[in-house]
């Protein structure tokens, strides 16, 4: 196993004996803090929600925070200034595309004219059937045996078929 820095590595502010990688600082936080939410009192850092610090210290760390830095430098930096070669004038565009009368787009009905497989999600077991059947219909395209029923067996779906195997062993 490779050799872990000790930049990698970070103690738990309720109990030092934890000493954990900092990806799995926060997740360890959680259990530490209900564990013990009536002993210890920390303070969270308003600059870092990771940094949680004793009532008599956080004073302290607020005015040396790591992380303070980057919070002053963005409140104290100037707003950019756009010069005129960034300016550009306003595009008009001579189309709306809301004055188009266009019927919306209905994705049930265009799955039902593409040859898409749709699967019966969501109905009652006499619908689940009626859909199946209508579906086969449709892929097949077969309408001729509309009028005609099938037998349990030709409409059975299986996965393994022995005849099409022996078929195939035969062509070899």
């Amino acid at each position: 196993m490779q050799s872990l820095a000790e930049k990698d590595m970070i103690a738990c502010p309720y109990n030092k004996e934890h000493v954990m990688l900092r990806k799995k600082y926060q997740q360890h936080i959680l259990k530490c803090r209900e564990i013990h939410k009536d002993t210890v009192e920390l303070l969270v850092c308003p600059f870092n929600n990771a940094h949680l610090i004793p009532e008599p210290e956080f004073h302290q760390h607020c005015k040396s925070c790591v992380d303070r830095k980057i919070i002053v430098q963005y409140q104290t930096c100037e707003p950019a200034v756009l010069h005129a070669d960034t300016r550009h004038e306003k595009i008009e565009a001579d189309e709306n595309w809301d004055d188009d009368e266009v019927e919306d787009y209905n994705p049930q009905v265009y799955c039902a004219q593409a040859n898409i497989v749709r699967e019966p999600t969501g109905m009652f077991p006499s619908e689940r059937k009626a859909f199946i059947k209508e579906e086969e219909r449709r892929r097949c395209g077969d309408n001729s045996r509309q009028g005609k029923s099938k037998s349990r067996a030709e409409s059975r779906h299986t996965p393994y078929n022995p005849n099409q195997q022996r078929s195939k062993r035969s062509s070899k």
